[in-house]
Formats: C-alpha cells, sequence, structure tokens
C-alpha cells in the first residue's frame, strides 16, 4: 500500500516511500484492516491468475492481522482470497514491485501436506498450477538446485566472502580442498537436522555469528604464523572451519524454512537443495583458484592481494556483526 519497490528495495528505510511505510506500520489492527480493506481494489490488480480462457481477480473474504503492534518488529497479516477459475490449470504471477514470492500448495485447507513450493522471481510468472500440482522428481531435484545455487549466488554474500575468507588462507589446492570439505560437511549436518527440526537456534543469534566468522577466518588469514602448513595449525584451523560451517548450515536451514519443502519429497527436496549449494560454492573457489594461481606463485602475493583482500572481507564481518546485534 505505500507504494515500495520490493524487487528494488530489500531495506524500507532506503525507498522514496520510507515515511509512508512506517505510518503504516504504526497502525493498530482495526485502522490496517480498513486501509486494506478500502484499498483492495489496488492490491488485487497486482496478483494476476491466469487460466487458458483469461484471467481472474481476487475477491478478498477474510482478513487477520497481528494484534501486537511494534513498528520495529515484523508483524504477520493474512489474507483469505476466492478466486473463480474457469479451467482446471492456471498460472500466478505477482507483478515485478512485489518483489520475489514463494508460492505453496498443501493438498487441502488444513495444510498438513505440501503438494507443491516455489520461488519467483520479480515478475516470474509460475509453472502451470492444478488441484494435483505434485511435482515430479525431476521438476523438484531441478527446482531446487536452482534454489541453492541462487542462495549463494547471487543473493548469499555473507556465504560469498566467508568462501573468500577460507580461500585467502592459502591458494594450495590440498588445504584448500580440506577446508571446503570441512565446512561441506559440517553445514549439511545441521541443515539437514534444522529442516527436519531436530534442532532449533533463533535468528538473532545465528545471523551474527555468521558475521563473526567471516571477520575470524579473514584477520586469521592476515595474522597467522608462519608455521600454518604444518599439521597442528591445520588442524585448528578445519577444527575452527568445521564450527562455523554448523553455524552456516543453520543458516541455509533458515531460506529453506521460509521456501517450505513438499512434504512427500522432504528428503529429496533437501538434499537437492544442499547440492546447489555445493555447485555454487565449488565454483567460487574454482573460480578464485583459477584467477590467483598465477598472482599466489609471486613474491608480493600476500602484501598485494591476500592481506588487503582479507582486510575488507574481515572488516565487513564484524560491520555486519555489529549490525545484527545492535541495530
Amino acid at each position: 500500500m505505500a507504494g515500495v519497490d520490493a524487487s528494488k528495495y530489500q531495506d524500507t528505510n532506503d525507498s522514496p516511500q520510507a515515511e509512508l511505510y512506517d505510518q503504516y506500520r504504526e497502525k493498530n489492527e482495526e485502522e490496517l484492516k480498513q486501509d486494506i480493506q478500502q484499498n483492495w481494489n489496488l492490491f488485487q490488480d497486482q496478483i494476476i491468475i491466469n487460466g487458458f480462457s483469461g484471467s481472474s481477480s481476487l475477491n478478498l473474504v477474510g482478513l487477520m492481522i497481528d494484534q501486537d503492534v511494534n513498528p520495529e518488529y515484523p508483524r504477520d497479516t493474512n489474507l483469505k482470497t476466492v478466486v473463480p477459475l474457469n479451467q482446471n490449470e492456471f498460472t500466478i504471477q505477482f507483478v515485478t514491485e512485489l518483489g520475489p514470492v514463494v508460492i505453496r500448495q498443501f493438498e487441502d485447507i488444513k495444510k498438513e501436506n505440501m503438494i507443491f513450493s516455489t520461488y519467483l522471481q520479480p515478475g516470474e510468472i509460475s509453472a502451470e498450477l492444478s488441484s494435483q500440482s505434485n511435482a515430479t522428481v525431476s521438476q523438484t531435484i531441478v527446482e531446487y538446485i536452482i534454489l541453492g545455487i541462487e542462495h549463494i549466488v547471487p543473493k548469499g554474500l555473507d556465504h560469498i566472502l566467508f568462501i573468500f575468507g577460507v580461500f585467502f588462507f592459502a591458494v594450495k589446492l590440498k588445504p584448500l580442498l580440506w577446508q571446503v570439505t570441512m565446512f561441506t560437511l559440517a553445514h549439511s549436518l545441521t541443515l539437514i537436522l534444522a529442516s527436519l527440526k531436530l534442532v532449533f537456534i533463533p535468528a538473532s543469534i545465528i545471523e551474527p555469528l555468521i558475521a563473526l566468522s567471516i571477520g575470524y577466518v579473514a584477520f586469521e588469514n592476515i595474522f597467522q604464523r608462519q608455521d600454518k602448513f604444518r599439521s597442528n595449525s591445520n588442524i585448528i584451523r578445519y577444527a575452527v572451519i568445521f564450527f562455523f560451517g554448523l553455524i552456516h548450515g543453520l543458516g541455509f536451514a533458515f531460506v529453506l524454512e521460509d521456501i517450505g519443502l513438499p512434504t512427500g519429497q522432504l528428503i529429496l527436496s533437501l538434499l537437492s537443495f544442499n547440492i546447489g549449494v555445493e555447485i555454487a560454492q565449488i565454483g567460487l573457489v574454482v573460480l578464485a583458484y583459477l584467477l590467483m594461481f598465477y598472482p599466489s606463485k609471486q613474491l608480493w602475493y600476500r602484501k598485494a592481494i591476500q592481506i588487503p583482500f582479507s582486510l575488507v572481507i574481515g572488516l565487513i564481518g564484524i560491520y555486519w556483526f555489529f549490525e545484527r546485534v545492535f541495530f
């Protein structure tokens, strides 16, 4: 209703409509209900349901808003709508300004068994849906591999910086592969456990720790001792990487929680997402290795590349840590 373009602004404070947006956030339940009902004709046109013989508009039949008003925290608003369909099969499209959208389809109104989920980029049209929209095995694999890749590149800047922080420890294939292996094993473990609801740690704890992990591995690159390739030093480094990998795995799990996992293909979608994450990580490491292979052999590499790049990565990580803890 405020007109914030969610495809351009992740932080509403950066948008020209920030003041109006904050005014809506400060309204109580009844005031916000009134505003939504009065502006529904504008909102319904931003969600397009297309059947084969035309398009249909959403009719608002129910509205529920969290009563606790604290403009500093998110507040859920649940809109119940119905739409008459001309065909059993249809597509859904949210206008670009609404930003990226997750669509989940359940077997029935109880929402106990999710049969389909997908992530739409801003303005993207969904695949054809129907009352029997169970995704095939191949569709699930491709969908969640792509989601895993996209979570790293281009959306996972914090994970990208961590990988580069790991990389700049040493451009030598053996220690590099060991570090990536430790990280992979660790985040795969906690990703699976968290996605299966066996482990839970709040995002308010995990997100600052992810930022701290970036700062740690980067500054360790700068202050590492000359015996960095001795076994004891490497074992400590691998243990640290494994620990931070556990933390990052919990961060990955938050993404899957937002998107959802099809109940009937839970393990398949989980493994596919993890494969996508690994493809992106390996791609980043290989690219960095190829770019730095020649410079790393030069005497000026540490002073001209390793230390400056690690310093920038470390400072970003520390900045994010304080931002996520105190702001």
